[in-house]
């Protein structure tokens, strides 16, 4: 059976995470941020996989913050943060660059495109996340892209302040951290569960394992690329 449309209406806005959502490439930053400490022991890798793919949502500079604390021992200096940060970006530019969609997520893209307002909301780097936008062709599907240091739920306020409703618009997202930020503002939203370990959304939130049903589930359906 079908599912029903998550608005009653196709959504004037549709906020998208960009790793793990538009890309397949959530699996890639855990693996880097593993990589990364490897050399403190394999003790570490579950639980750095697991903290990147629950916290997904929030930016590198936290999670370099949280790892270097309860592995190193200490808060990391802002220098260390620089180069923390430089060596991810090193590891994991080109890997994205050649990372799959999400099955179903150009798809979706195609069908919205001029018919909802589009924008990306992003833990990744502002000016790293422009740049893999632009070299993956994909930068005039976005109205508005947004990364780190800006947090999740200050970019979907200040959406909400460019005559936008709230009850009119949709975050899609694969991490705790979006979802919160949505529920926080009162803004619908679509969790995605795929990976190796799927994010436990709170109940009530829905679910797919990937953007192939959401051009249906957000009113997009039997409609043609735009």
């Amino acid at each position: 059976m079908p599912r029903q449309p998550l608005l009653p209406s196709r959504p004037a806005a549709i906020i998208f995470d960009f790793d793990g959502v538009i890309l397949d490439s959530a699996e890639i930053k855990a693996e880097a941020f593993a990589e990364i400490y490897s050399g403190y022991g394999q003790q570490w890798r579950e639980p750095i996989l697991s903290y990147q793919r629950l916290h997904g949502g929030i930016s590198r500079r936290e999670k370099f913050d949280h790892f270097d604390k309860q592995i190193v021992g200490s808060a990391p200096t802002e220098e260390r943060l620089a180069l923390l940060s430089k060596r991810f970006s090193e590891i994991v530019f080109e890997k994205i660059l050649a990372a799959p969609f999400i099955p179903g997520a150009r798809e979706l893209l195609e069908k919205a495109t001029g018919r909802s307002r589009l924008f990306v909301v992003s833990g990744t780097p502002q000016q790293e996340l422009v740049e893999v936008i632009r070299q993956r062709a994909l930068d005039h599907y976005f109205e508005l892209v947004i990364g780190a240091p800006t947090k999740k739920r200050e970019a979907f306020a200040r959406m909400l302040h460019m005559g936008l409703s709230r009850e009119t618009v949709v975050a899609v997202g694969d991490s705790i951290t979006e979802c919160s930020a949505a529920c926080e503002l009162g803004i619908a939203f679509l969790g995605i569960r795929g990976g190796p370990s799927p994010t436990a959304f709170p109940e009530g939130i829905v679910t797919l394992p990937d953007l192939r049903d959401a051009s249906n589930l957000l009113g997009f359906r039997s409609l043609p690329p735009s």
